[in-house]
């Protein structure tokens, strides 16, 4: 049932995100995109192919890759236009396959094709950015840290727990309001919230578990 306001949504606070947290928590206990229990190396390729491209894309197209190869050795033995092959329809398939090839040579060369458990190091490997990196150390190494993609950038700023322009202002803004013990499953309910009930035009409101904890910023029009 929706969250029924006894008064307006007040200031962001550790609290109150603990509570909004908590209660999505419930509701979405498994990650849209297949990493719940999977090893390193899956969850950074389906991390990095999921950028611009729908969970149930990505989900199928790792399905597919992971058919033909499940290591760096072996998908390096595929050529980059049979990899894209393998990848598509997930966006910008064919600068992902090159991506791919790339990082798995940096994993062999450099790190005894381990997947490294920094932040600094998960982000020489192409195609890794802040997002993966963070979502890569909660998910694979348990190590607390916020994972910004765009429904939580969305969702947040809807909100009113920040008023922020980049994902790296959020998640510097989050990290001050959101308790620690909470930053490993933000995304994760976060992205099902967005992708099931918050969604980008036309929000779900009316069945918005959270809806007397959001001040509706920027929300036009909602359902």
């Amino acid at each position: 049932m929706p969250e029924q306001p006894a008064s307006k949504p007040g200031p962001p606070s550790p609290r109150r995100a603990a509570a909004v947290l908590t209660k999505l928590a419930a509701l979405y206990p498994d990650h849209p995109l297949e990493v719940k229990g999977a090893e390193p190396f899956r969850v950074l390729v389906a991390t990095m192919l999921s950028a611009r491209t729908q969970d149930p894309t990505t989900n199928a197209a790792m399905r597919r890759l992971w058919q033909n190869a499940s290591t760096p050795d072996a998908i390096l033995q595929i050529t980059e236009d049979d990899l894209a092959a393998i990848l598509k329809p997930v966006g910008f398939y064919k600068t992902k396959a090159r991506n791919l090839h790339k990082l798995c040579r940096v994993l062999i060369d450099s790190f005894g094709r381990q997947v490294p458990a920094t932040r600094e190091e998960l982000m020489q490997l192409s195609g890794v950015g802040r997002k993966t990196a963070n979502l890569i150390l909660n998910v694979c190494f348990g190590i607390p840290a916020i994972c910004v993609d765009t429904h939580v950038h969305r969702i947040v700023n809807r909100l009113g727990w920040v008023a922020t322009n980049t994902p790296e202002e959020t998640e510097n803004t989050l990290a001050e309001i959101v308790p620690k013990k909470h930053w490993a499953a933000l995304n994760r309910v976060l992205v099902n919230h967005g992708q099931r009930i918050c969604n980008p035009v036309s929000p779900k409101c009316s069945q918005c578990a959270i809806a007397g904890y959001c001040e509706k910023r920027n929300v036009l029009k909602f359902r």
